[in-house]
C-alpha cells in the first residue's frame, strides 16, 4: 500500500497541470479576500432597519434597489442639514418607500429639472425629490418651494409619499413655531417621543443567524475564497484520478490485485495521497494568507484554513472517484468542470439563494460548500458547533465515497 502511495505521489508531481493549480488557486483566493467592497457585496442582503442608501454622484442608477417591490425614491439633497436628514429618515421609515440620497452641493432647481428628465428616461424609480439648498429656513416658514416632488410612475403609493411628506414638513413648522430656529431639532425629538412606539414581529430568518452588513460581506468574501480552491482541489483531485486511469489501462491495477491487495486499500491508497495533495495545497493558502487581513475574514486564521482542509479533503475525493469510474481522462477533466461550476453555484457561493425555488434550496444542502457557507456564519457569530457539524460533513462524505469508489473499481475489474 505503501508502494502504491509513494508511485502516485510521483506521477502527480510530475505533472505540470498540478502546479499550476496548486499555485493559482490560493493566490486567487487570498486575492479575492482582500477585495474590499463592502457595500456592493452586501447588496443582497436581508437588511430590514430602516436607512438612507446614499448614491456617489448624479448619474448613479437606482432601478437596482428595487429587489424588494418598495417605491424608490432618488432625493437630490443640495441642503443636507439636521433638517433635511429628519425628513428623509423618516420617509425611509416607512417600509413601502426605499429612499436613495444623492449629495447634491449648489445644485439648483433647474439642474434638478434636468437630472429628473435624465432619470425618467434613463432610469427607473417611483418619484424624485429635489431639496432646496435653504430647505432649512423655508420648511420653517411653510413656503412652498422648501422642496419639489416629481412623479416618475403610475405607482398609487405616490399619494402615500405626498401625504408623510406634508406630514413631515408640518411637524417642522409646528416646532419652529416653538422658539429659536436651533430647537427646532430638539423640539422635533420631543415630539417623536411622545407618539405611540411601534413594535414589528417579524418572522424570524431560515438561517437563524442574523448577520450584520459586514459579517454579511466577510461572508461573500470566504464564500468566493472557497470557489477559487474548490477549483483547485477538484481539478488535483483528478489529476490523482489521472494515475488510476491510466494504471487500469495499462492493466497495472489487475497486477496490483495479483500480489494480494484488494479493491478497498487500492482505492484508499489513492484516497491518502488525495488527502495529502489537499494538504498541501492548504498549506499554501495557509501561508499566503498572512498577506490577508484577518478582520477580512471574521475569523481566526486557524478556523478559515481548517474548512478549507475540510472541504479540500471532500472534494479531491469526490474528484477521485469519478475519475476512477468514468476510466477516461477527457470525460473526467468535464465531469470535474461540471462538478465545480454547478456546485458552486446551487450551493450559493456566487449570488444568494434566497428567493429562489424549495426545490433548489433543497438541492444546495447536497453540495458541500453549502454546508461550509452555513458554517463559516456560524463562526462569525460564535457558535461553537461549526467545527462539529463540519466535521461530520467531511466524514459523511467520505464513508459515501470510499464505498463507492472501492464497489466501482471491484466492477469495473471485475467487467475487465
Amino acid at each position: 500500500m505503501s508502494t502504491i502511495i509513494k508511485s502516485t505521489l510521483k506521477l502527480t508531481l510530475r505533472n505540470k497541470g498540478f502546479w499550476f493549480f496548486l499555485i493559482i488557486t490560493p493566490l486567487l483566493s487570498v486575492l479575492i479576500l482582500n477585495i474590499n467592497q463592502e457595500n456592493n457585496l452586501a447588496y443582497y442582503s436581508k437588511d430590514d432597519a430602516p436607512h438612507i442608501s446614499e448614491l456617489s454622484n448624479l448619474d448613479d442608477k437606482v432601478a437596482y434597489y428595487r429587489g424588494g417591490g418598495e417605491y424608490v425614491i432618488k432625493v437630490y439633497d443640495a441642503c443636507q442639514s439636521e433638517l433635511s436628514e429628519y425628513l428623509l429618515n423618516k420617509l425611509a421609515e416607512n417600509n413601502m418607500f426605499k429612499v436613495c440620497r444623492v449629495k447634491a452641493d449648489g445644485l439648483t432647481k433647474e439642474e434638478a429639472c434636468i437630472c429628473v428628465e435624465n432619470d425618467g428616461i434613463n432610469d427607473r424609480m417611483g418619484a424624485a425629490i429635489y431639496l432646496d439648498k435653504n430647505f432649512d429656513k423655508k420648511a420653517s416658514d411653510n413656503e412652498d418651494n422648501a422642496l419639489t416632488i416629481y412623479i416618475l410612475s403610475d405607482d398609487e403609493r405616490e399619494k402615500l409619499l405626498i401625504y408623510e411628506v406634508g406630514q413631515c414638513l408640518g411637524r417642522i413648522q409646528a416646532a419652529a413655531a416653538m422658539g429659536k430656529e436651533e430647537t427646532i431639532m430638539q423640539a422635533l425629538k420631543e415630539m417623536d417621543a411622545a407618539l405611540p412606539k411601534e413594535e414589528v414581529s417579524l418572522p424570524k430568518d431560515e438561517s437563524g443567524n442574523g448577520l450584520t452588513t459586514r459579517q454579511l460581506t466577510q461572508k461573500t468574501l470566504v464564500g468566493y475564497a472557497f470557489a477559487f480552491m474548490t477549483l483547485g482541489f477538484v481539478f488535483c483531485g483528478i489529476i490523482v484520478a489521472h494515475t488510476a486511469i491510466k494504471e487500469q489501462k495499462d492493466m497495472v491495477l489487475t497486477r496490483i490485485k495479483l500480489s494480494g491487495i484488494g479493491s478497498y486499500e487500492y482505492f484508499a491508497a489513492k484516497l491518502i495521497v488525495s488527502i495529502i495533495v489537499s494538504m498541501m495545497l492548504t498549506v499554501l493558502l495557509g501561508i499566503c494568507t498572512f498577506f490577508v487581513d484577518t478582520d477580512a475574514m471574521g475569523m481566526k486564521r486557524l478556523e478559515f484554513i481548517g474548512m478549507i482542509f475540510l472541504l479540500g479533503v471532500i472534494f479531491c475525493s469526490i474528484s477521485l472517484l469519478l475519475g476512477s469510474l468514468m476510466g477516461n481522462v477527457m470525460s473526467a477533466n468535464v465531469a470535474a468542470f461540471t462538478l465545480w461550476s454547478l456546485s458552486s453555484m446551487l450551493a450559493g457561493l456566487y449570488f444568494p439563494l434566497d428567493y429562489t425555488t424549495k426545490a433548489i434550496k433543497t438541492l444546495s444542502y447536497i453540495m458541500p460548500q453549502k454546508w461550509f457557507v452555513d458554517g463559516t456564519e456560524m463562526i462569525l457569530t460564535d457558535d461553537n458547533k461549526a467545527f462539529f457539524m463540519l466535521l461530520c460533513v467531511t466524514v459523511a462524505y467520505l464513508v459515501i465515497i470510499i464505498s463507492l469508489g472501492s464497489v466501482g473499481i471491484k466492477f469495473k475489474s471485475s467487467d475487465e
